[in-house]
């Protein structure tokens, strides 16, 4: 069978996934697609599922680390218009799961819309921060959340509440579903003190995460009552190096990517500092980010 003919959508043969994260690395995506609309996306993922072909959905790619030999399959980004509009209602906002979160920052920010400031900093979309509960140590995005439009994968679309979610540390339940849309619940506040709170955000970031040396963010989770960060640091890991993937100097819980490195690198890395972890303190650390094979 002529995969290629036989696809809904337009779709493109192995596009290096290199260039769509934020980590700068991976080898090609077997199929990469770009649906224009939620029909599209249906019939995508109904294409899929009967043809037994994995789909797998990428955003801003802030939280992904892609395999060297690259994925099969399809990846599909969600950056086409319907799926990034951002509008508000009343004191909600409805975003699509392919907005950057730089868009809903910014855009609550004019229309004097609280509550989404600390958001600022993190590249990734929408929907990705919610499958993730993205956030910092005091607040998380699923804490706004009141509903959020799905897909599964046979392209039935749906409505899950907050409450039927169930929104946990990093995790959302919502990994079986594809994100379309997602309704925030925030508050009306003055647009210059949301900038100040923004700006502040914006300097603990810089201070906390140093250069801009490409990195898919935090890679472990926080164990219950410490930092994956402080574990790390204790263990004397800073600078830490494998290939030219390298534990920031600033940031021990950020593994940079110094120009060229493998996933096969970062993977060792991250083998070390578990290891080295596990050694001293007893802690397990989990990734945070999601390794693709």
């Amino acid at each position: 069978m002529n995969l290629r003919s036989n696809f809904p959508v337009p779709i493109k043969k192995r596009v290096r996934l290199c260039r769509h994260t934020t980590f700068g690395i991976g080898g090609p995506a077997q199929f990469w697609a770009e649906p224009g609309d939620v029909s599209e996306l249906a019939d995508l993922a109904a294409w899929c599922k009967k043809n037994r072909t994995r789909l797998r959905v990428i955003g801003a790619g802030s939280n992904i680390l892609v395999a060297d030999r690259g994925v099969s399959g399809v990846v599909a980004r969600l950056g086409a218009p319907g799926f990034t509009v951002v509008r508000r209602a009343g004191e909600r906002v409805i975003v699509g799961a392919g907005a950057p979160l730089a868009r809903l920052v910014a855009f609550c920010s004019r229309q004097g819309l609280s509550g989404v400031e600390f958001l600022h900093g993190i590249p990734g979309t929408v929907g990705g921060a919610v499958a993730g509960n993205a956030g910092t140590k005091d607040a998380a995005i699923g804490d706004l959340v009141e509903f959020v439009i799905v897909m599964d994968y046979n392209g039935r679309v749906s409505k899950r509440s907050a409450a039927d979610i169930g929104f946990s540390y990093r995790c959302s339940g919502l990994e079986d579903v594809i994100i379309l849309q997602v309704c925030l619940k925030l508050v009306g506040r003055d647009p210059g003190a949301i900038r100040r709170r923004i700006a502040e955000y914006a300097a603990a970031r810089r201070a906390g995460q140093g250069a801009a040396w490409r990195s898919a963010g935090c890679c472990f989770k926080n164990p219950r009552g410490t930092s994956a960060g402080r574990l790390i640091d204790a263990c004397g890991l800073k600078g830490r190096r494998c290939g030219s993937a390298v534990v920031s100097g600033v940031h021990a819980n950020f593994i940079l990517n110094k120009g060229g490195a493998r996933a096969s690198d970062v993977l060792m890395l991250m083998r070390c500092i578990r290891e080295t972890v596990k050694k001293r303190f007893g802690i397990l650390l989990e990734p945070e980010i999601k390794i693709w094979r």
